[in-house]
């Protein structure tokens, strides 16, 4: 429990309107380029006549993974290799950090400061090292092709279960701590008012 009252101390710390505005502006920069042309999904697609990431499947077996890329193709594999997954070695970060400091901007405009809801502001954090562990997982499966290796795929997609499953809990506490600031913006702007 100290190492997430340490880290969420942390990320109190750095919280700031510039710093959530920069944090935010480089995830839709780098979701932008990722999901895009010429360095994106949109470019792999072309590519590959339709097959998109396998970061973006669900819930999927080993066989189910392998048949995705090869279905990729020599040129999409290299193209993820290459272009996608450099990008993607970024993205986490920004969008861990991005939703981390916007969590903790509202829930300071809204809670009290000794709070312990405010150690909600990991959460998004956990959620971007699981997509890092994917991403190590789906680059270790591109290196070793041909080869299979089943148990890296299954860790592969239990990485990326967890990491939709963390960050639409994220959204939710985002969309909770924001409709719990409004509230309480609304309350005091009303008892502020002369009766």
């Amino acid at each position: 429990m100290k190492i997430i009252d340490i880290i969420s101390d942390r990320i109190i710390a750095i919280t700031s309107t510039r710093s959530v505005i920069a944090a935010i502006a480089g995830f839709l920069i780098l979701a932008y380029l990722i999901n895009s042309r010429p360095f994106g999904a949109a470019e792999l697609m072309a590519i590959t006549g339709g097959v998109g990431l396998l970061d973006m499947e669900f819930l999927y077996s080993p066989d189910q993974a392998y048949a995705h890329l090869a279905a990729m193709g020599e040129a999409g594999r290299a193209f993820d290799l290459t272009h996608i997954i450099p990008l993607d070695m970024l993205l986490p970060f920004f969008y861990a950090m991005a939703f981390s400091l916007l969590i903790t901007w509202l829930l300071h405009g809204w809670l009290p400061a000794k709070s312990p809801w405010h150690r909600l502001n990991v959460v998004p954090l956990v959620g971007g090292l699981c997509d890092y562990l994917e991403n190590i997982g789906i680059l270790t499966m591109l290196l070793a092709w041909p080869a299979e290796l089943p148990d890296i795929a299954r860790f592969t997609m239990a990485a990326g279960f967890f990491k939709f499953t963390l960050s639409a809990v994220s959204f939710l506490i985002i969309f909770s701590a924001l409709a719990g600031w409004i509230v309480s913006a609304l309350r005091k702007r009303m008892g502020a008012k002369p009766a």
